[in-house]
């Protein structure tokens, strides 16, 4: 090998080992809304409140910091960290496509060793959803994960037509719905599962339901399902890599965010605090669920477009600012951190344990979401300041690639 040829190979390793900052703050910033959407919607949902119940909840005419509280998570908080995540995982499913094709594994190889790991996500999030938390989301993105590996061959054109026509079709299963929630004349009444009360007869549910889990799974994949091959067309070309050269695509998935929480998010807030009729929340609830996952790549690629300035920073330094170190490492721990976040909620928002948000407003249910999600934060901080990984990613590690991991070159 020539020194030429050393030199280009040493710089492929390093531009491919080089970590883009812009997901790892992603994952960190949306697990912090995936808290607050669990604890209001799940954990602890409103009992006995007279507006805005799948929010957390007011009675009477509200306090103006409850209505606000409302308005911010009808805009920032429901489905918006769920569809980003699912975004991620695509980019990182190409991210590796392309790492392993580097190293020489040919396209079976590679569909290979990619099935292999998220299939070992689909079965963290049955066991998760099965023995403690019925809404778990990994069961849907491991089987997303899972279909996408029978295209990743296929061009990025191809692709996309998928995921189009992916989401037309859910829009199609989900419109009746949509329709008739605006149909309805009544305020929205929450329908938000009971707490667990003894977590045997929880673990019992589960285990009763567990045949199930895997079809509900099939059917929430549908939702995220485009995300993801999004996700991956993203990864597989090197977005991350070359914000400025993408930046008018990112700016417009951008846009497209932004027009839909607007759109939506606001009429949406507007009939949960009582300034429309509280009657158009159940509809706009409804309509947020559906276009709601369009945010997803739209606010992955605003935070891409504002990191510009960081990432040539950390470019050029090789260091990471000291303020986005504790972000960044649970953004690299997401996994630990999302499922930490179900042992803490257990712990303290329910009868069984340490029921410490039984007389909590809204602003005190979203205040333990925020110490829970800090708590995550200072632990991932922790680790990283140790060397160590989340102890869920050194799993999820171990099991895909084995205890030596992948070879560097592909020995078939």
């Amino acid at each position: 090998m020539t020194l030429k040829e050393s030199t280009r190979h040493a710089g492929e390793r390093t531009a491919a080992r080089r970590r883009f900052v812009a997901p790892d703050l992603a994952r960190g910033f949306a697990l912090v809304g995936i808290a607050m959407a669990n604890i209001v919607t799940d954990w602890d949902p409103a009992e006995g409140v007279d507006h805005a119940a799948g929010l957390g909840g007011y009675n009477g005419d509200g306090t103006a910091w409850e209505k606000l509280l409302v308005f911010l998570e009808t805009l920032f908080v429901h489905v918006r960290g769920l569809p980003m995540f699912a975004t991620l995982l695509g980019v990182g499913m190409g991210m590796i496509f392309v790492s392993l094709e580097r190293r020489g594994y040919p396209l079976r190889a590679r569909r290979g060793v990619l099935a292999r790991r998220y299939g070992f996500l689909f079965l963290f999030g049955l066991v998760h959803k099965t023995l403690f938390f019925t809404n778990d989301i990994m069961t849907a993105y491991g089987i997303a994960a899972l279909i996408l590996c029978l295209f990743i061959g296929w061009s990025d054109k191809a692709l996309y037509a998928i995921a189009g026509a992916a989401f037309a079709l859910n829009a199609v299963l989900r419109a009746p719905g949509v329709f008739a929630a605006f149909s309805s004349t009544a305020e929205p009444i929450d329908g938000s599962p009971a707490r667990i009360v003894d977590l045997s007869d929880r673990i019992a549910a589960g285990l009763t339901n567990f045949w199930v889990y895997p079809a509900m799974g099939v059917i929430e994949m549908l939702a995220f399902f485009p995300l993801v091959v999004v996700g991956f067309v993203w990864g597989r070309r090197g977005i991350f890599g070359d914000v400025d050269g993408n930046s008018r695509m990112l700016r417009g998935w951008a846009i497209l965010a932004a027009v839909v929480i607007a759109a939506v998010g606001i009429p949406w807030g507007c009939a949960e605090i009582g300034a429309l009729e509280p009657r158009w929340a159940t509809g706009l609830n409804a309509t947020n669920e559906l276009v709601g996952m369009l945010t997803g790549p739209g606010i992955l690629a605003a935070i891409s477009l504002a990191c510009r300035p960081l990432q040539s920073r950390i470019n050029a330094s090789g260091s990471l600012p000291h303020l986005a170190q504790p972000l960044v490492a649970l953004g690299k721990r997401s996994m630990s951190g999302y499922l930490a976040q179900t042992i803490l909620f257990i712990l303290t928002t329910q009868p069984a344990f340490w029921w410490v948000t039984r007389d909590a407003t809204i602003a005190g249910k979203l205040g333990w979401a925020l110490v829970v999600w800090l708590v995550t934060v200072a632990g991932a901080w922790a680790l990283e300041w140790a060397g160590k990984p989340g102890p869920f990613e050194w799993l999820h590690r171990r099991l895909s690639y084995g205890k030596d991991g992948l070879p560097e070159h592909y020995p078939g």
